[in-house]
This record gives structure tokens, sequence and C-alpha cells, in this order.
């Protein structure tokens, strides 16, 4: 093995390394980012259909490489079928990307979360407390059976 060849194993990690060696050979992985291209961890990614939820790494890593059936058994992927991968973490929008997983090792492009935004509008009507009518409201609960 060249000197190369030894830096890019070292380089690619144990997961990359299992993979290239064929341990994983039926495996879907990818990567969760944020809108400035920053890796997101505790990332909730689930394969639909799949039964199975894992959570990102540190560089926002995710790979599937088995799947659950009715009992909750271990199955392998199927080729030639169709996936949706649900990604999500609160104060981000719930990214759903469809896949076709056909054979091997499928890498998909990165996924990118979008924060949770509140539009903020000006009230229709004046909120000055001094300005509300209160006659005839009450305060407390009321409860049917009382």
């Amino acid at each position: 093995m060249s000197n190369n060849s030894k830096i890019l194993i070292r380089g690619l990690g144990l997961w990359a390394l299992l993979t290239l060696s064929g341990c994983a050979t039926r495996q879907i992985s990818g990567q969760v980012i944020d809108r400035n291209g920053q890796p997101l961890d505790r990332v909730l990614v689930k394969v639909v259909p799949g039964g199975v939820e894992l959570i990102t790494d540190q560089s926002g890593a995710f790979a599937f490489d088995y799947l659950r059936d009715e009992t909750g058994a271990r199955t392998k992927l199927e080729t030639r079928q169709e996936y949706t991968v649900e990604v999500f973490k609160p104060g981000y929008h719930v990214e759903q990307v469809p896949v076709r997983y056909e054979r091997g090792v499928l890498i998909l492009a990165p996924v990118t979360l979008r924060e949770d935004t509140i539009r903020v509008e000006s009230a229709p009507v004046d909120l000055d407390p001094d300005a509300v009518n209160t006659q005839g409201q009450s305060s407390g609960a009321t409860y049917e059976g009382e």
C-alpha cells in the first residue's frame, strides 16, 4: 500500500474504511448542515419506511446500513426501493428528502436545515391595557361541574 493510500484511508475514518472494505455493502449516508454550511450535530434522521432513527454526530454525519421490519428485527436495505429521509431538529423546519436506493453505498447531497422563523406584524388593535374596556369580564375559570 502506498503512502498516499495510507493517508487517504486514515483521513476517511473508520466509517469509510468499513464501507470501502465491503463490511457495509448497503448503506444510505449523508450530512446535515445549516444555511451557512456548518455541520449540525444531534439532528434526528430517519428513513421511511424503515423504523430506524439516528442522531447525527459532531460533523453532522449519518449512515443507515439496516432497517427494521414489522417485528422490530433488523433487515437489509431493499434494492431498487423508494425511501424518504426525514431530518428534524428543534428550532428548524423538517426536511424530507426522497431517495431512490439502487444498491451499494448511496451518499446523499448535504441536507440543509432552515431555522424556524416567526413573522411579527403590527397589531390591528390598540393593546394599551388602559384603553381596554374591562367591564363585564370576570377573572378566574369556571368549571361546568361546579
